[in-house]
């Protein structure tokens, strides 16, 4: 779109001097403006029914307005927001890797429910309303087993607190106080890989462990012991067993024959999370705090609940949580009913009841008929009563042994029986994504 410039100033012809050629007015100078003007205005919009190209721009009307008003896509996308909040969980009948952009499938991961292979029923009302706060974001530094807090953002420090860092290993937590009492100071942690105690040589940046005598070589260790230079760390391990026996690259280039040597992890000033298992409740805006309610709030991860009083019974005070949070102090709601938000419960398999049969038969002879012989005609220790001797030169007779019993007994016995009770549970279904909007 162009907008029209004048080539010609015919005003300053009138006040030219008669006779001065510049003081007429050309044909071709009328032709220019002209073909100027034409081309601004095939290139503006037509005020009815205008069709516009490129990136045009409009003012972004303020949240709520519902007039004739050209409505911007800023506009569009805060008036559908409400629409389709964070959290809103819907079902999606396409493809796994077709989910939409700003959705996320619920299996458990990057914080939604997992839902995959679960049917939804309805959760109970909201229980109360409060303001806490659980576990802590400090400034902090770390040299063996102790932990200096600097600066604390937010949040309260305890015991049994996890320490959350990229170079901790897990499973880090206080295990005592120092001078610090929930802020600044000194903590006690129970840190496995603190220290330990080896014999290594070093050649260039390779350092090669022959024997652990205590602790766990990681990351972050710095070596002293046998005219280590001062500072080297443990950068990687390169082989052999985690933790032990093997090669580690470290630091600083050096040549340092086989040694006694020590590592000491060191982590330098630097942001820690620490999750806590500790709710502290500050305020309470309405209803009561009990046991087995969910939560939710602002950084609170999925399926959190209260597990057990602490100095609260309900209102303020402190409540333990069934796993480790670190989230800033927010509003947090708890939901009632017997069923909560977050609650999972029910079983896909049938329980197949274990049963055996057992069978037992006795067979019965009802009598039958031997014929024997013996070469003296002599029948003594035959049991029952021969019925016709046949040929007295060979002593042949037969006879009727009578009903007897066999003594054989035939038993049967029938392990569980009937079919598998897997997924036996579920009524007729058909299987979808559930996604929820990030």
């Amino acid at each position: 779109m162009s907008n029209y410039v004048k080539a010609t100033n015919f005003a300053v012809k009138d006040g030219l001097a008669s006779g001065n050629p510049s003081k007429i007015i050309k044909g071709t100078e009328i032709d220019t403006e002209y073909t100027a003007i034409a081309s601004a205005i095939s290139s503006k919009a037509d005020l009815n029914g205008p069709t516009f190209t490129g990136t045009p721009t409009a003012p972004t009307a303020s949240f709520g307005t519902n007039t004739t008003q050209l409505a911007s896509t800023a506009f569009v996308q805060s008036a559908l927001a409400p629409l389709l909040p964070a959290g809103l969980i819907l079902l999606w009948s396409g493809s796994q890797a077709s989910i939409p952009s700003g959705w996320l499938l619920c299996d458990g991961t990057n914080s939604t429910p997992d839902l995959r292979g679960k049917f939804i029923i309805g959760a109970g009302s909201i229980a109360a309303s409060v303001t806490g706060t659980a576990g802590a974001s400090v400034t902090g530094s770390i040299s063996g087993t102790t932990l200096t807090v600097a600066g604390v953002t937010f949040g309260t420090l305890a015991v049994n607190d996890a320490v959350l860092h990229s170079s901790i290993l897990n499973a880090t937590t206080i295990s005592g106080l120092g001078t610090g009492t929930g802020n600044t100071g000194t903590y006690t942690l129970s840190y496995t890989g603190s220290t330990s105690s080896f014999t290594g040589s070093i050649s260039g940046t390779t350092l090669t462990v022959t024997a652990v005598a205590s602790g766990t070589l990681i990351k972050d260790q710095v070596i002293t012991g046998g005219s280590v230079t001062a500072g080297t760390t443990i950068v990687s391990q390169l082989t052999g067993t985690t933790g032990g026996i093997g090669t580690y690259t470290v630091s600083i280039s050096q040549t340092r024959t086989s040694a006694s040597l020590t590592g000491t992890f060191t982590l330098t000033s630097t942001t820690l999370t620490i999750n806590s298992t500790i709710l502290r409740v500050s305020a309470v805006a309405s209803g009561t705090l009990s046991v087995n309610q969910f939560l939710t709030g602002t950084g609170i991860d999925f399926g959190v609940n209260i597990a057990s009083l602490g100095t609260g019974t309900g209102g303020v005070g402190t409540y333990t949580l069934n796993t480790g949070e670190s989230f800033a102090s927010t509003t947090i709601s708890a939901s009632g009913g017997v069923v909560t938000v977050g609650a999972t419960g029910g079983s896909a398999n049938a329980i197949v009841v274990s049963h055996t049969h057992t069978a037992t038969s006795t067979v019965t002879d009802s009598g039958h008929v031997h014929t024997i012989g013996t070469a003296d005609g002599n029948f003594t220790g035959v049991t029952g009563t021969p019925a016709k001797v046949q040929d007295s030169s060979t002593a042949t007779s037969t006879y009727n042994s009578g009903s007897q019993t066999t003594g054989i007994t035939v038993a049967t016995t029938n392990a569980s029986t009937g079919s598998s009770g897997t997924n036996a549970n579920l009524p007729p279904y058909y299987a979808l994504c559930y996604i929820m909007k990030t």
